[in-house]
């Protein structure tokens, strides 16, 4: 794969105990939750209450919250997330949240052997994002129309689209907020 883009119209849809998941990405290509994957990345609905999460058993977590305000409680331990904070915990954790409010997250499991090599949120102009032509990056565009050049090839992202690149260096140029992922696989 060199590139490709995923729409928000065709992100795959599921339910959870707590709302909506959508799969933004999993790789490698056909792979499920219940089989064996190296990441997946993906977008959820947190409706208001408490949920705990699935185990995900040698693998390594990233939630981003998007929106409202969660408590989360790994092993005992208590976190409050606002909007655009962060945390990296074990998928072998006993993870359970508290949202007050419906809330949105950004999620990326991994397993323990996958190298996150670059991981930031970009919330200014963007005059050329140039990633790893050695990693798998993941561009997740959270306002705004982006243009995003790949091969010097021109393309839009609305909000909600994401584009993977794979062996390629590309740019991204725009305005406004959004998710860089670059991840290699040993």
């Amino acid at each position: 794969m060199d590139y490709k883009i995923i729409r928000k119209e065709n992100q795959k849809e599921s339910s959870w105990a707590g709302g909506v998941s959508k799969e933004l990405y999993i790789f490698p290509d056909g792979s499920t939750l219940n089989s064996p994957f190296n990441f997946r990345v993906s977008t959820a609905t947190i409706n208001k209450g408490a949920y705990t999460f699935t185990h995900f058993n040698n693998y390594k977590r990233l939630l981003i919250l998007l929106k409202g305000h969660i408590k989360l409680e790994i092993d005992s331990n208590e976190y409050l997330l606002n909007p655009m904070s962060h945390i990296f915990f074990s998928g072998d954790s006993n993870t359970k949240s508290v949202a007050e409010e419906d809330s949105e997250d950004f999620n990326l499991i991994f397993k323990e052997d996958v190298e996150l090599l670059t991981f930031h949120i970009t919330d200014k102009n963007l005059s050329g994002e140039i990633l790893s032509n050695k990693a798998i990056n993941i561009f997740y565009n959270l306002e705004n129309t982006k243009h995003i050049y790949i091969n010097n090839n021109e393309y839009l992202l609305e909000s909600g689209d994401t584009a993977i690149v794979c062996g390629n260096n590309f740019k991204v140029e725009g305005e406004g907020k959004g998710i860089v992922l670059s991840l290699n696989i040993k």
